[in-house]
């Protein structure tokens, strides 16, 4: 059973209930876009999501108490179909708006994933059945290695980013929040939008570049285009970010595109908006969520328990799955608490990194064939978890009569770890260690004289 939640708790879900508009054409009942994002330090990708929900759609029903009620489940799946996050929410929305023409509720997660290709799934369960569920889904793929730029985001309202929770329906990069869509709509008396995008620079590429901003119409037609615009990028990655005003611009469906001149290159990103016809009465937010925990479900709770268990200590365990919901989310709240290094901030960092770590070890380790196991449940997840990278490795993929690999770790008192694949197919199994938490057999004979010898020689 794959771990649930690990990418969406570091970033709430989050639902804004936007403005009813005229629509053009057929309006699909859920729309679904995601925004890319590298981390040089890992190589894995951060997706931004975005959702949204046209309310008739899931609130077609009978209203209670003048409110309209129903459910949003999400999931990732990677290419083998094993779950890498899921979880859902209730949701509950003014009767009256949920009958404008146009309505939508946007729902907004983050996950972060390995290099591979992963589906995201949305699905909206109107309360008590009364209409039926609708669902949208999205293939996408994670950068396979370090990309020039990222995806380009564009945002209806942009601000400082505080140290609180994740607003609803934001995304939050390098000190910004951006308010945004799938498709971000702007209207005529108010067409200002704003853009970001990272640029990773490759080794040599210049540090002084060049940036234009142009908006694109139906059929490649050019409507607006930006003086060229100096911008000097670190060798670690910079940000190129800025806004427009198209006050003006006749109402239809757009992409505003960035290129950026590096040297000899020219790097292009583009994204699309629409403009509408009508200025939007002001929006109805709902509140985020009190912290992760809180918008999380008893499922989701009690799979992020899992791995979360190696790291508790004797007096912690065995008491969480006998609790409520509330007793459950109160125990994970104070167990992160703890572990908190930077206590009074609403950001706890050591929770960020472990659910960003149980992401990587579910990509990386999980054992396939017949009973696949999720990564954070292997020996190798395990360790991973405890201990994190390892600081040497010995990997001997061909060695006989079976395959096996050595971690070893240098922080304070020297710890190795063996691990040997049992059935030749990847699905390592620790068998020796001098960590006393781990177990510990006969490894010298099931490695063989040779093999065994090699081994002593990396652990001295």
């Amino acid at each position: 059973m794959v771990g649930h939640l690990m990418g969406m708790a570091t970033a709430l879900l989050g639902l804004v209930y936007g403005a009813p508009w005229r629509p053009q054409g057929q309006v699909p009942a859920i729309s679904v876009a995601a925004t890319r994002f590298y981390r040089p330090g890992d190589g894995s990708t951060v997706f931004e999501v975005l959702a949204e929900v046209r309310l008739r759609a899931v609130t077609s029903a009978v209203a209670h108490e003048g409110a309209a009620r129903y459910r949003v489940e999400i999931a990732v799946r990677d290419s083998a179909g094993t779950a890498l996050t899921s979880g859902g929410l209730d949701r509950e929305v003014p009767a009256a708006l949920a009958r404008v023409p146009g309505a939508t509720a946007t729902e907004s997660f983050r996950f972060a994933a390995a290099p591979g290709t992963y589906t995201v799934q949305l699905r909206a369960v109107p309360e008590g059945g009364q209409a039926s569920a609708i669902e949208q889904q999205l293939v996408v793929r994670a950068f396979s290695a370090r990309p020039p730029l990222s995806d380009l985001v564009l945002a209806t309202e942009v601000q400082p980013a505080d140290t609180g929770a994740v607003a609803p329906g934001v995304i939050r990069r390098a000190g910004l929040a951006m308010r945004s869509a799938p498709i971000p709509r702007l209207v005529l008396d108010s067409a200002r939008i704003a853009y970001y995008l990272e640029v990773y620079p490759w080794p040599g590429a210049a540090s002084d570049a060049e940036l234009v901003a142009e908006v694109v119409g139906a059929g490649g037609r050019r409507m607006v285009r930006t003086p060229p615009r100096q911008v000097r990028f670190e060798s670690a990655g910079g940000v190129a970010r800025g806004s427009l005003d198209l006050t003006g611009l006749p109402e239809g469906r757009y992409a505003l595109r960035l290129a950026v001149r590096l040297g000899d290159s020219t790097l292009t990103a583009e994204a699309p908006f629409e403009v509408i016809p009508q200025s939007a009465p002001a929006e109805v937010r709902a509140a985020a969520p009190e912290d992760e925990f809180e918008a999380m479900s008893e499922a989701a709770l009690d799979s992020l328990y899992g791995p979360t268990e190696y790291l508790l200590e004797d007096a912690e365990r065995g008491l969480f799955m006998s609790l409520s919901l509330n007793g459950k989310r109160r125990f994970m709240r104070e167990a992160w608490r703890r572990r908190d290094p930077t206590p009074g901030t609403p950001d706890n960092p050591a929770l960020t990194e472990f659910l960003r770590t149980v992401a990587y070890v579910n990509a990386a380790f999980r054992e396939s064939g017949q009973g696949a196991v999720a990564g954070w449940r292997t020996d190798r997840g395990r360790v991973y978890l405890r201990n994190g990278r390892p600081d040497d490795l010995l990997r001997r993929p061909s060695a006989s009569p079976r395959p096996y690999e050595v971690w070893k770790y240098m922080r304070g008192r020297m710890r190795y770890y063996i691990f040997y694949d049992r059935s030749g197919l990847s699905n390592y199994e620790l068998i020796g260690s001098n960590d006393v938490r781990e177990p510990s057999t006969n490894w010298e004979t099931r490695l063989g004289r040779q093999n065994a010898l090699d081994v002593m020689d990396f652990i001295r």
